[in-house]
């Protein structure tokens, strides 16, 4: 048996046990354990242009929805007011899409953009690690968690500018040896104006690796 069917069961077992219920609007969720009814999944604003180039260092980036009502509640659910329920809704939708399209097919692993560790004990989770644990789950491919680090604390970026951003987050993130000839995805949950981004795939390219995706559920308008 394996990994992915013993993952169904333990769902189906889940499902029957705590029945999924909407975190939009309290109604009946989807069986197995999707806590997201078919209506509000259907309300999400898609992302005009979900698959598009980008600059080096970065090779794709993928964001399936735009930042707005509803999908804004649900990552502010995850990010501010720590429902952990939210990252796995928004890890299962950035998945499907992904298998939609085929773009799991090359890639060897995801990794999470990282909390500072003084960020990390403050909030007790990292949201881009919750939505790349059940993501990387859906399409079979393992997280390595702690293969990309903070290596500096840097300020929040939102209400930054472009160029203040950049600078910013730039030379904050290191990456280990594990990541090396690796075709690796990174993992976030809001792409802005890719700051944050480019500086991860910046570090993960120095760390030798082969190629290097983006997925993040949603796109903000920079402005």
């Amino acid at each position: 048996m394996t990994a992915r069917s013993v993952d169904r069961i333990v769902d189906t077992l889940g499902g029957l046990l705590l029945p999924p219920r909407c975190l939009l609007c309290g109604r009946a969720g989807q069986r197995p354990c999707l806590d997201l009814c078919r209506d509000c999944e259907t309300a999400l604003p898609e992302s005009p242009a979900s698959l598009r180039p980008v600059p080096p260092p970065l090779d794709r980036c993928y964001a399936p929805f735009a930042y707005g009502f509803p999908m804004d509640h649900l990552v502010c659910s995850l990010k501010y007011r720590g429902q952990l329920a939210a990252g796995r809704v928004l890890g299962a939708l950035l998945a499907a899409g992904v298998e939609t399209l085929g773009l799991h097919l090359d890639v060897d692993c995801l990794v999470p953009v990282p909390l500072h560790p003084c960020r990390l004990a403050d909030r007790g989770f990292n949201q881009a690690a919750e939505i790349a644990r059940w993501a990387a789950r859906s399409v079979g491919r393992p997280m390595l968690e702690g293969a990309l680090r903070r290596t500096r604390d840097t300020r929040p970026q939102v209400g930054l500018r472009h160029a203040e951003r950049h600078d910013n987050i730039r030379g904050a993130f290191g990456a280990d040896a594990r990541l090396r000839g690796r075709r690796v995805v990174v993992v976030d949950d809001v792409y802005t104006t890719g700051s944050t981004l480019a500086a991860v795939a910046a570090a993960v390219r120095e760390a030798g690796a082969a190629s290097v995706d983006a997925w993040c559920v949603a796109r903000a308008d920079p402005r």
